[in-house]
């Protein structure tokens, strides 16, 4: 079966790595590579991806006009390009879970559940994330890194 043929496949929740270059950010080869593979995907972000990718931008901006409106146009560049998908209490009832199993990260854990309650991929390159999943025998399958996009 091709992987864009089915429904969830094809609808990728992107976590925050991916949205740090649309904000004018580097990063690495490995995320930058993504973007030729994910045309034709059906993409979806969050606002804590914003609100995260803000925290790790603010550790390397002076604060300029020149880099302020380089954040800004690359947020209205997400609105305008990406779907969004909020939170609901399902996601979050499921990353306590993941929380409390261990996994500390509860952006990304909201992330993961936010995917797996609305039957979409989460394009991460998170291993740890990924080694939590498979010691605790959570699912896995919702979980695609940039290597196994087609």
């Amino acid at each position: 079966m091709n992987r864009r043929s089915s429904r969830r496949d094809n609808k990728i929740l992107l976590d925050t790595s991916f949205l740090l270059p649309i904000l004018g950010f580097e990063t690495s080869q490995r995320i930058m590579k993504v973007y030729r593979k994910i045309v034709g995907y059906e993409l979806f972000y969050s606002d804590l991806s914003i609100l995260e990718a803000l925290w790790k931008a603010l550790k390397v901006v002076k604060g300029t006009d020149e880099e302020i409106s380089r954040i800004k146009g690359g947020i209205t560049a997400i609105e305008k390009t990406l779907k969004y998908v909020n939170i609901n209490g399902d996601a979050v009832a499921n990353a306590v879970k993941m929380y409390k199993l261990g996994h500390k990260d509860m952006i990304d854990n909201i992330l993961y559940s936010i995917s797996y309650m609305r039957n979409l991929k989460f394009l991460t390159v998170d291993g740890d994330l990924v080694r939590f999943l498979e010691k605790h025998n959570l699912p896995r399958n919702i979980i695609i890194t940039p290597e196994e996009l087609e």
